[in-house]
């Protein structure tokens, strides 16, 4: 195998780095156990969770999909970890090149495309009631980002493949977002998994502030984890 290279993610891809990720949150607390509660009698449906919204959101111009690819002994890309960084606030905005750009209708599009997917195909290894769960809580958590928090990059989601884990590979994928907060001069902030808390603060996330299960009504109340992390940059733009 050669040295994981990072490089932003093909829409051809997607099939592979929700398979990623579902191997990864196979045991997570939220992802594996609360949503997919059948994984283990239909392992072959857990992915199109991740595929449905992957597809959903490669079309946001905030959005950047980094992918760690290796190489196999054929010579073919294998894909060890998946980083979903997101920029959050103006800083965001000003990621769209025109409102001519092709991508704010091709998201629209595909909301209605996964739908009627999730209609034809729906998810044997899913609770039905739980599906929506995180989508469910953003309202009660999400004014997080207000204030000096508004402007970010936001680390929505990392998942490296079992085989590849203990390689540095999610700290690299995490670094490259750390890096990015710092040249724009705003802070990077993470929710973090059950259990992640420690390998957030070690890639340098100092400040713990805010959690995604709170708030009264928030649907996600009682499941453990999902303390939000900050890093601040030590120089401004």
């Amino acid at each position: 195998m050669s040295e994981v290279v990072l490089r932003d993610a093909r829409y051809s891809e997607l099939p592979e780095i929700a398979r990623v990720m579902a191997k990864a949150f196979w045991e997570d607390n939220l992802f594996g156990q609360l949503i997919h509660p059948h994984r283990n009698e239909y392992p072959d449906d857990v992915h199109l969770y991740w595929l449905r919204r992957a597809r959903v959101n490669f079309w946001d111009y905030r959005w950047r999909w980094l992918v760690a690819v290796d190489k196999d002994q054929s010579g073919r890309d294998v894909i060890a970890g998946i980083a979903q960084w997101t920029r959050l606030g103006d800083g965001g905005k000003k990621l769209e090149r025109s409102y001519l750009d092709p991508r704010n209708l091709l998201k629209p599009l595909f909301v209605v495309a996964m739908k009627i997917h999730a209609w034809l195909w729906p998810s044997r290894a899913c609770d039905p009631v739980q599906e929506d769960i995180v989508e469910r809580s953003y309202p009660y958590f999400d004014t997080i980002w207000s204030g000096k928090r508004a402007e970010s990059w936001y680390l929505e989601g990392l998942a490296v493949r079992p085989d590849f884990q203990g390689k540095n590979i999610g700290r690299k994928l995490t670094r490259w977002g750390l890096e990015q907060a710092e040249t724009d001069g705003v802070c990077a902030s993470v929710v973090s998994a059950l259990g992640k808390d420690g390998f957030y603060t070690k890639c340098g996330f100092e400040e713990q502030y805010g959690n995604a299960t709170h708030g009264d009504g928030n649907p996600l109340a009682g499941v453990e984890g999902a303390n939000i992390y900050w890093k601040w940059p030590k120089t401004n733009p």
